[in-house]
């Protein structure tokens, strides 16, 4: 067992931490500390979650074992294979939090919950130990192959996610310790994957995105930005609307004529569409526009690019400053792979095993799917 391992296995009890205060984010190891409390107490605010599949590895503190026991085997896998961030009260509905107080009532709340459990009147549960939560042992095994056959259709190149689950089944049947050592193996063969190597340089370079030398360094503030205009109400229109609306942002739908705009209307996901202002800047969103999560900002006046790098964090969008150029940014990459698909047809190659070797490479579809 790693130091991590036993830290929070036998952290909690050694110095007497029976519960612990979840204020802000409580992400990864952070969780994994918590979830080895007797007891978790947080703030409105507070947000949970285990987001290391997005890094090609594995929760290394006995994650992989706690959730389960605390939420049930369906909704940890959920939240594990997602890297779903939740908030407090949704943790609560989970079981995952015993209580939520606001942040004036927590240290008063927790010192009652800590003495409690010091009197006997709260248990101290060992949540390595616990099993009422889990899901009897054959319909797990039918949770975990449902969610491997999603795996193996979703991401088939990617070996963390088939071993979390393997992780998880272990700890299911032969037990909470027998979990956390293999998740302490599987952990140590991830880290030295190329597929972690690679989403941990994709981590840090959308971190990097909103630094750009020379409108983020400068002494500009950006502007708030509430209302914006859409221009045309098809797929990329519809798309971007929706995108705004689901950010709380107030969107003004230009279209040629009443019909289009109702069918524009029809086909955005969110239906209370609220009052709009007109809003101009020279931007391409990824089609489409409410899933993908790139935004594009052509170069334009510091300002400007300062104030939709700001807007870009607030509908979630990961912001990539371009040149004005053909292609921009995706579809300059995006380019020569199409070119280089449509050169091997030309050379007789079946195009059949070029959208094959294209998806078991990694790619969702091939070229000519």
């Amino acid at each position: 067992m790693s130091i991590a391992h036993w830290a929070v296995s036998h952290g909690p009890a050694k110095f007497q931490m029976g519960r612990s205060l979840l204020l802000g984010f409580a992400l990864g190891g952070g969780l994994e500390l918590a979830m080895g409390c007797s007891a978790r107490i947080a703030t409105p605010k507070a947000e949970l979650g285990l987001p290391e599949l997005k890094l090609g590895i594995i929760p290394g503190c006995g994650g992989t074992q706690r959730l389960p026991r605390l939420v049930g085997t369906s909704k940890a896998i959920d939240m594990s294979m997602s890297s779903k961030i939740i908030t407090s009260e949704e943790g609560k509905e989970l079981g995952l939090i015993n209580d939520v107080v606001s942040f004036k009532d927590l240290l008063t709340v927790s010192r009652l919950w800590a003495l409690d459990i010091a009197e006997g009147r709260q248990a101290r549960l060992n949540t390595l130990q616990r099993t009422d939560k889990i899901e009897p042992i054959r319909e797990s095994s039918a949770i975990l192959e449902t969610a491997r056959q999603k795996v193996l259709k979703t991401s088939p190149s990617m070996p963390h996610y088939k071993a979390c689950l393997d992780v998880i089944e272990e700890g299911i049947i032969s037990g909470g310790y027998a979990g956390v050592l293999k998740e302490d193996k599987v952990l140590r063969e991830l880290v030295l994957s190329k597929s972690a190597r690679a989403l941990l340089h994709v981590y840090f370079a959308e971190r990097a995105t909103s630094k750009v030398p020379g409108i983020t360094d400068c002494q500009l503030k950006h502007r708030k930005i509430e209302k914006v205009a859409v221009v045309g109400g098809g797929l990329m229109g519809s798309g971007i609307s929706t995108a705004l609306i689901l950010s709380s942002i107030q969107v003004i739908l230009k279209e040629i004529n009443y019909d289009c705009l109702q069918k524009s209307l029809k086909s955005i996901e969110v239906k209370n569409v609220s009052k709009y202002r007109k809003w101009e800047q020279n931007k391409q969103y990824i089609f489409p526009a409410h899933v993908m999560p790139l935004l594009e900002i052509v170069q334009t006046s510091k300002q400007v690019i300062l104030d939709v790098l700001k807007f870009a964090k607030i509908i979630e969008k990961v912001p990539i400053v371009v040149k004005n150029c053909t292609g921009f940014a995706v579809n300059r990459t995006f380019f020569p792979y199409m070119q280089g698909a449509d050169m091997l047809a030309n050379l007789g190659v079946d195009v059949f095993r070029v959208d094959r070797v294209s998806t078991e490479f990694g790619m969702r579809i091939g070229p000519f799917q």
